[in-house]
């Protein structure tokens, strides 16, 4: 499933600390996934294997980052250091949000599709601005309210250490269109159409 689309290479607007977006969102794609190969991960991120190849060696070089051999595949997997759990709350805040939702959200029976808008959506796309300090989330569903979601919002929450504006719209409502714009997908339509 592919989640990102026309993500810029310059350093991520929402933490620049990281070298490049693809840095960020493939440190993303390994610490909220399971494992993967690097031509897999390549091929999720729509981004060269070779590209891959050197961001996964300098991940490795700094400790970030190991491959375990399965056969003819080398999986990579977060190292197990010291600061692992810091790196990936600070991933989770600069790019792991769209998996950490996804994750949340995808087993929940009766929903279309989950999308992030607002001021997060925009620093992910690269727009200056201040740091978000909220996640704004449309859950499209012919039967859940926010009442219903409030756990998965609750858990997404204590993921990403962000407050979560979750707005629950049924599919034919006509604001759609309008927050579907710039947004970040996590699946269901907005995902399709981005």
């Amino acid at each position: 499933m592919r989640i990102f689309a026309c993500v810029p290479a310059a350093a991520p607007a929402l933490l620049p600390i990281f070298r490049s977006s693809t840095q960020v969102r493939l440190l993303a794609e390994v610490f909220f996934n399971p494992p993967a190969s690097g031509r897999e991960l390549a091929r999720r991120l729509g981004v060269a294997q070779p590209t891959v190849a050197r961001e996964l060696g300098r991940l490795a070089d700094a400790g970030m980052v190991e491959y375990e051999q399965v056969g003819k595949a080398k999986l990579i997997h977060p190292a197990p250091t010291p600061f692992a759990g810091a790196l990936r709350q600070i991933v989770a805040y600069a790019a792991g949000v769209p998996h950490i939702v996804r994750t949340v959200y995808e087993n929940v029976a009766g929903i279309d599709d989950v999308f992030i808008h607002g001021s997060w959506a925009a620093r992910f796309h690269g727009e200056a601005g201040d740091p978000p300090r909220d996640l704004d989330l449309v859950v499209v569903s012919p039967t859940h309210t926010r009442f219903s979601l409030a756990s998965q919002r609750a858990v997404i929450e204590a993921e990403t250490g962000l407050a979560v504006d979750q707005l629950v719209l049924e599919p034919a409502n006509e604001q759609l269109s309008l927050l579907r714009e710039r947004c970040v997908p996590v699946f269901g339509a907005a995902e399709r159409s981005a």
